[in-house]
């Protein structure tokens, strides 16, 4: 059944007001040093190497967690790795989701000889955008340190960022030879005209969850995609601007989705807090949406694209492009 009118009109007043946060794309270069070996999946790797030189770069304090530090709201770790929910948070809200992704490159060189320039996008929200400098110092510590037990260590070459989300037109902002940062202006993003039909391809692991179940290839809905989205954009526009309202993506859209191939890849990484290995795999695939409902969908479904969605998003999980328009 189709939405209503005054349906239709909620919802496009939510996207609005929800869709459109500060978000900016940063991409880091660097040069390998030693022999580089990364696991299939190297979003654990690489979030575990970023958090470890934060924190090296940023806590004061030096206690062994964040809970009950003094510091905690004013510390660029905790903010980004730990990120508490302030007193002005929704009920229910004891933390808010990290204002980062990484985006993680599936097809990227997995064994680097020395010498190799390699390359890691991040894009920050919300306040974090200006604590980009201190991810610059922090990936520079954490190359010291390297990637394992037997090396793997690399140098910060440069920085670029984004100057329009979703043009890939990047500018440098950082060298390693003047150590100078440049913050660059930004220009607002512009959405592209709504497609008939939006082609999706999930680049990295989607991990939906319904009714406390993980969605498996044979069972994902339009619905699943659909509430999953809003409740990311929420979320994230509660804690990094915009104005957010309660949204029923049950009643969001009207949408047709065709799978031209889905699989679930299983991903494992080891927790070192948890001391055990966990799983934690996800819906690959291509898809297509269609439906009366895409235009009101479509400004959520676009950015999207460089928030992530699904569980993990912190380690570039829920990855995906609509790969109709011309974006990368």
């Amino acid at each position: 059944m189709s939405p209503s009118a005054n349906s239709h009109s909620a919802i496009t007043q939510v996207i609005e007001q929800t869709a459109f946060f500060p978000l900016t794309r940063f991409r880091f270069h660097f040069l390998a040093e030693d022999p580089i070996r990364l696991p299939d999946y190297p979003g654990s790797a690489w979030r575990g190497l970023l958090g470890h030189g934060l924190r090296r770069t940023c806590c004061v304090t030096h206690q062994p967690t964040c809970t009950g530090c003094l510091l905690i709201h004013n510390c660029v770790y905790s903010t980004l790795f730990e990120t508490p929910a302030p007193a002005t948070a929704p009920s229910g809200y004891t933390a808010l989701p990290h204002p980062f992704v990484l985006a993680i490159d599936p097809t990227a060189p997995r064994h680097l000889s020395p010498g190799t320039s390699f390359s890691l996008t991040i894009h920050l929200l919300g306040s974090a955008i200006a604590q980009a400098p201190y991810l610059i110092h922090a990936l520079g510590l954490a190359g010291q340190r390297g990637f394992g037990r037997s090396g793997g260590r690399f140098a910060v070459t440069h920085v670029e960022c984004e100057m329009q989300l979703g043009t890939n037109d990047w500018s440098l902002i950082y060298t390693a030879e003047s150590s100078t940062y440049q913050c660059a202006e930004m220009r607002s993003p512009q959405l592209p005209a709504a497609p008939p039909s939006a082609q999706l391809r999930l680049i990295t692991p989607l991990r939906l969850k319904r009714d406390g179940h993980f969605v498996g290839a044979r069972d994902l809905t339009a619905a699943d995609l659909v509430q999953t989205l809003y409740r990311r954009l929420f979320s994230l526009a509660t804690s990094d601007g915009g104005d957010p309202q309660p949204i029923n993506g049950r009643a969001a859209t009207a949408l047709h989705l065709q799978i031209d191939w889905l699989e679930w890849r299983e991903w494992t990484r080891y927790s070192s807090r948890q001391d055990a290995r966990m799983q934690l795999g996800g819906l690959i695939g291509m898809l297509h949406l269609s439906g009366v409902g895409l235009p009101d969908l479509w400004p959520a479904l676009w950015f999207g694209q460089w928030t992530h969605i699904g569980k993990g998003t912190a380690f570039g999980l829920g990855g995906y492009r609509v790969i109709n328009s011309d974006m990368s």
